[in-house]
């Protein structure tokens, strides 16, 4: 009886000892996880912020290829005012007769 006991007994140190074995691994393996799963959540923050940048950099740009438009628009119109202009004055000061 003290054999068969004994046995057992060895029997169930060695599962503790596999069991504790596969305790410590997965430990292991979750903190890895959660470490992981830190620096995913970091990832996507900083993401995040530079959708933020990028689309105010969109902003800025699309300003900045506008101006030239705006000016060549700006500058036009001076130019038809002038033009108008003068061609009142012409008639005003007696157009051509």
């Amino acid at each position: 009886m003290e054999q068969e006991l004994s046995a057992r007994m060895a029997g169930l140190e060695e599962k503790v000892t596999a069991l504790s074995r596969r305790t410590e691994r997965l430990e292991k393996g979750q903190t890895a996880l959660n470490r992981l799963a830190t620096a995913v959540e970091v990832l996507a923050t900083k993401q995040e912020s530079m959708g933020q940048s990028l689309e105010r950099l969109n902003e800025k740009m699309d300003s900045l290829e506008r101006r030239p438009g705006q000016r060549w628009e700006n500058l036009a119109d001076k130019v038809l005012l002038v033009l108008a202009g003068a061609f009142v004055s012409f008639l005003l000061a007696g157009g051509g007769a």
